[in-house]
């Protein structure tokens, strides 16, 4: 009998930031007893210190050290000294849910598994997700119980994070980890365990939560001949382990994950090699087709592969070489042309040897139902579609059903989608003709009685592509509820691929009352879920919806926010003008009580708690919502939106956008278009950009307002003629603190604001600065130089963004709105733009003020011109002020205008 249930061995290798975070999800998992073996691998930081410290206060807690031999040396370690039933493998950075070994440990039992494997969840600083693959793992239909020769979709879990190892199972076939692997070591580990396993169970929920950590510099993440030599020697052990198990023909599943991942490297990493190891790289790439027990998963890569695959067999070096550099280089490489009926890649008018294994015979469909609802016999349906890598223009759409050899066609009118371009191909490739206008059908009159599968067909020089459509999320897939009309059931279904069938029946009164009861025990038990779960939050407003919606929806209630934890925008100054001017409007501000903006908005009233019960229940019965940033990820609580995944018909409030800038200078339909946030009305800041926004959002001339922005009203320059703002926006490709320092972004501010020449101007002009460093740069640096006395870092909480607009007598920034703020007031900015390209390819779209040449301030490149010209301050851009009139409309309130608009004058 173990004396633990479970012995968790963690690894570690200088990760003090992480480590305390991951022992202590240790130390307090449901699951008892657990032993816990840390193993420090050399660590030159005190991760080592923090990791003895736990083991001295708690004595199932073991501390090892070794030199620096990497993990599979520490884990080898670590299991050697495991008293535990089971073993589970943990690195430092990591940590695993609270519950995590009580479920994967009772699955095993229960089973009598040899093997556990589980879910997990990637997560950085900025988001979180799961990997889309592991989806096949945990797929509806497949069984707990299963073994990796007959389930292949288990080779797709290579990770010995998110699993148990019965200590016996390791012990009866000598496997621990390969010590001379320092690259894809789990695959090899966890291949041998799951096969020699009697049983593996899958529990499906999140027990890991693993890190991305950019910063980690690790062979893995470097561009080096090493990291492919390991993938090579990684395969021969895989393919020599299942040659002694005479099992060559599970090597499949194995080879095609490896041969994808292989080459995948190839094309990131392979660049950015210097060119004399590209010989090299060569033969260590034939080395691994070599290894390919199955040559044949080559054939299922993407033809960008097969081509690099065909260079190598015939040992191409020349050709190899142009292909790493112009993959490098070349964006749209994977375009696809059309040449006699056939699919091309683009790479055969580059390489036009090899074009015979360069031909697409699959093409891919790219397609996103984004507005989609069945309601009365009406079939409302919108969203985008094209063949990837081909141009979508001219391309023909229809909606196409299908039942017993019979169909139904619709064609669908195109619809402009900019932002699909940007999305899809960085505007390399032309898709804007990719989307189509949202249709209404009555499938009672289009369709006869049956079951329909929907099909979405593209056509273009006369090659029609066909494909099902499908409903990805389920939200959407839940605004197609089953009902009857005139005797008539229809019903929507959706397969595992998210496939969608639409099915017409008629049915007797009786079928109808037994399909309504369907309906409300599936409700009843998805209320109920939330009970059983403890989350009494959702199951109240549920319940308090159910019970009250008829007498608040008489109300009128209008919620309004920012962010959770402002009050400083747009939202802010329309709310405290009709609080002091509509007192009788039921309008209420929501608020997190922590922000310290709280304190300057509670004395209006009508305040809610961000994320309290009333929150969420006021969400669902308002009439209006209003925000100046996206309402969905700013203004609703988890709760709401688990309500509207299950319940998205109770969504009847008018949603209004009010922004927080002036659109145009970047193209932000890609999260702002109609089908994606279907905004009731969206508030503009002149004729110009309504109409950019009719064209390219999608939204009808009705549903645009042209006011300008609440926050002008405010604008009163309070400047004495001596100040200067900079405030640079950011640039997302910047992740970590490593990233920042190293980026042309900070270098260039940096040498700015320690400028000596710049100094010396302002201690000449008697002038200040003001340095505003956007948010995100806030988050990632901890402490700023001090870099002139003259010269103030103002951090976010200290200062509104609108005070400083008020009080500085010029602004400096790059490609920020709060220009527009700022040549609203009359007043000078200059734009300093040493990025152009790289911020309008990597962080936002181009927008159609051409920031060139048609804002409304001086622009330049480099640090000497900035200097030149503020040395001119303030004559140097009063001429190009007056182009400010192009882009905003002037009124004595904005707010009353807004207000009007938005109450049809029914407060008067």
């Amino acid at each position: 009998m173990s004396k633990y249930k479970v012995t968790v061995v963690i690894v570690n290798y200088n990760k003090e930031p992480y480590i305390s975070q991951c022992i202590e999800s240790v130390i307090n998992q449901s699951l008892q007893p657990i032993e816990i073996i840390i193993v420090d691998d050399g660590s030159t930081d005190n991760s080592g210190i923090i990791s003895s410290r736990y083991a001295a206060a708690h004595p199932h807690i073991r501390y090892l050290t070794q030199e620096n031999n990497g993990v599979s040396s520490a884990r080898n370690k670590g299991l050697s000294y495991a008293q535990g039933e089971y073993v589970a493998f943990l690195d430092a950075d990591d940590y695993v849910s609270a519950d995590a070994y009580e479920r994967l440990y009772k699955a095993a039992v229960q089973s009598d598994a040899d093997t556990a494997v589980g879910n997990f969840e990637c997560f950085n600083e900025y988001r979180t997700w799961h990997l889309a693959y592991m989806k096949k793992v945990f797929a509806k239909g497949l069984p707990a119980v299963r073994h990796i020769s007959t389930h292949k979709e288990l080779h797709l879990t290579p990770s010995a994070s998110n699993k148990l190892f019965k200590k016996d199972l390791l012990i009866q076939h000598s496997i621990s980890f390969d010590e001379d692997l320092h690259v894809g070591e789990d695959l090899l580990f966890t291949q041998k365990s799951l096969y020699c396993s009697r049983k593996t169970v899958v529990e499906n929920s999140d027990v890991l939560y693993y890190r991305v950590n950019d910063n980690e510099m690790t062979l893995s993440k470097n561009s080096t001949l090493s990291f492919f030599k390991q993938l090579v020697m990684v395969q021969q052990k895989v393919k020599s382990l299942y040659g002694t198990l005479n099992e060559r023909s599970l090597l499949h599943e194995i080879e095609k994950r490896q041969a994808e991942f292989f080459f995948n490297s190839l094309f990131t990493k392979g660049p950015k090699l210097p060119k004399n190891h590209l010989n090299e790289l060569l033969d260590i790439s034939s080395s691994f087709l070599d290894t390919l027990v199955h040559r044949e998963v080559t054939s299922s890569l993407d033809s960008k592969s097969q081509l690099l695959t065909q260079m190598i067999v015939q040992r191409d070096y020349e050709e190899f070489m142009n292909l790493m550099f112009s993959f490098c280089k070349d964006e749209s490489i994977n375009e696809v042309f059309l040449e006699e009926g056939l699919f091309y890649s683009s790479l055969a008018k580059t390489f036009p040897r090899y074009k015979q294994y360069l031909e697409v015979k699959h093409v891919e469909v790219e397609q996103r139902i984004e507005v989609i609802e069945l309601k009365d016999g009406q079939l409302t349906l919108g969203g985008y579609a094209f063949i990837k890598g081909l141009s979508a223009q001219g391309m023909q759409k229809d909606l196409l059903f299908k039942y017993r050899g019979k169909e139904k066609a619709v064609s669908l009118q195109q619809d402009l989608r900019t932002d699909v371009s940007y999305i899809f191909s960085h505007n390399q490739i032309d898709y804007q003709d990719a989307g189509f206008k949202t249709i209404s059908l009555n499938v009672l009159d289009f369709l006869k009685q049956g079951e329909w599968q929907v099909y979405i067909r593209l056509t273009v020089n006369d090659v029609t592509v066909e494909e099902p459509i499908k409903v990805m999320l389920a939200q959407l897939r839940n605004r197609t509820k089953a009902h009857v009309v005139n005797n008539i059931q229809i019903k929507t279904a959706f397969n595992t691929r998210s496939q969608m069938t639409i099915s017409l029946k008629k049915v007797s009164m009786l079928e109808k009352l037994k399909s309504f009861a369907v309906q409300v025990k599936r409700d009843v038990r998805y209320d109920a879920s939330f009970l059983k779960a403890k989350d009494y939050h959702t199951f109240l407003a549920i319940l308090l919806y159910r019970m009250f919606r008829l007498f608040y929806v008489k109300k009128q209630i209008w919620l309004i926010g920012e962010r959770k934890d402002t009050a400083q925008d747009n939202s802010y100054h329309l709310y405290h003008y009709i609080r002091k001017h509509h007192p009788n409007v039921n309008i209420y501000y929501v608020i997190d009580k922590q922000s310290p903006d709280y304190q300057f908005i509670k004395h209006l009233g009508n305040i809610i708690h961000f994320n309290s019960l009333k929150h969420t229940f006021y969400l669902l019965i308002s009439h209006k919502t209003i925000n100046s940033y996206v309402e969905t990820s700013n203004m609703h609580t988890e709760s709401y939106k688990k309500i509207m995944k299950y319940y998205p018909e109770w969504q009847q409030n008018e949603k209004i956008f009010i922004q927080h800038g002036v659109i145009g200078v970047s193209r932000v339909n890609h999260v702002l278009h109609k089908n994606r946030m279907n905004y009731s009305q969206f508030v503009v800041s002149s004729p110009f950009e309504k109409k950019h926004v009719m064209k390219e959002f999608g939204y009808s001339e009705n549903e645009v307002i042209e006011t300008g922005l609440a926050r002008w009203d405010a604008l009163e320059d309070t400047s004495t003629g001596k100040e200067i703002l900079i405030m640079p926006t950011w640039r997302s490709w910047i992740k970590t603190e490593q990233q920042l320092f190293t980026s042309d972004y900070w270098k260039r501010y940096l040498s700015l604001l320690e400028n000596e020449e710049f100094h010396r101007f302002l201690e000449q002009k008697n002038l200040t600065v003001t340095f505003f460093p956007h948010y995100q740069m806030q988050k990632l640096i901890g402490e700023f130089p001090a870099f002139h006395p003259r010269i103030t870092v103002v951090k976010q909480g200290e200062e509104t963004v609108q005070n400083l607009l008020r009080s500085h007598s010029m602004l400096l920034t790059d490609y920020s709105t709060v220009s527009f703020d700022f040549a609203y007031m009359n007043k000078p900015v200059l734009f300093y733009q040493f990025d152009y390209d790289d911020f309008y390819s990597k962080h936002y779209n181009e927008g159609p003020i051409n920031h060139k040449k048609d804002l409304f301030g001086e622009r330049v490149e480099t640090e000497k011109e900035v200097i030149q010209l503020l040395k001119q301050f303030p004559h140097f851009s009063i001429h190009k002020a007056n182009k400010i009139q192009n882009y905003v409309v002037k009124e004595h309130s904005h707010s009353n205008l807004l207000f009007n608009q938005l109450s049809g004058g029914n407060y008067e």
